[in-house]
């Protein structure tokens, strides 16, 4: 899928948070989670994330985060520990072709999955995309066999709207793709964690 540039419509916020994930943006001293990040069996197949690692590829890779916001790209954020502030992924906003709709992307570190803090992550950013003026539907792609991913979504409340045949592009194979949408009419409709506070 080409990138789509829409320089202005989702700014930069300078942090959000709630009392165990916070969203910040990517810092050199995040290459620990990116080294761990590329040695797992999934993530860099479908991602930037530099297989194998090393310093030069991990500050390139940070650089290439820090740079989506300025081009119009969409924005990149570190998904890190409230208490530490030691990043363990990725959440990020990606524009779709219709104007409205903006694709929503994240990976955890194994060491840090089951515990919560990708629901809770993707619920901060997923709110906060939905008050911008230009956001109104957010959409999500996961491949039907990964269970981790498909109950973030629908504990961050996405809804399933159907199933792409051949959809995703993987070097020399196609994968199906479900599809899971986010409108603020659900948003009002589910009970979840309190929205997020953006820290200026």
């Amino acid at each position: 899928m080409d990138p789509i540039f829409r320089p202005g419509v989702i700014p930069e916020p300078a942090e959000l948070r709630d009392g165990q994930v916070l969203l910040r943006n990517w810092s050199h001293r995040d290459l620990p989670c990116i080294e761990e990040a590329s040695r797992d069996p999934v993530i860099p197949a479908g991602t930037s994330v530099p297989s194998p690692f090393s310093e030069k590829a991990g500050r390139a890779f940070v650089e290439r985060q820090r740079g989506r916001s300025a081009s119009g790209m969409g924005l990149s954020l570190a998904l890190a520990e409230a208490g530490t502030g030691t990043a363990i992924g990725l959440m990020g906003l990606f524009h779709r072709q219709q104007l409205g709709v903006v694709g929503v992307g994240y990976w955890t570190v194994a060491s840090r999955r089951r515990r919560g803090f990708t629901r809770r992550s993707l619920s901060l950013l997923s709110r906060w995309a939905l008050g911008l003026p230009a956001v109104v539907r957010l959409e999500a792609l996961v491949e039907p066999d990964n269970d981790g991913s498909i109950r973030v979504l629908e504990g961050a409340g996405f809804r399933r709207e159907g199933l792409l045949r051949a959809y995703l592009g993987f070097d020399t194979i196609r994968a199906d793709a479900l599809i899971y949408s986010l409108i603020q009419g659900d948003v009002d409709e589910v009970d979840l964690p309190a929205g997020p506070s953006a820290e200026r």
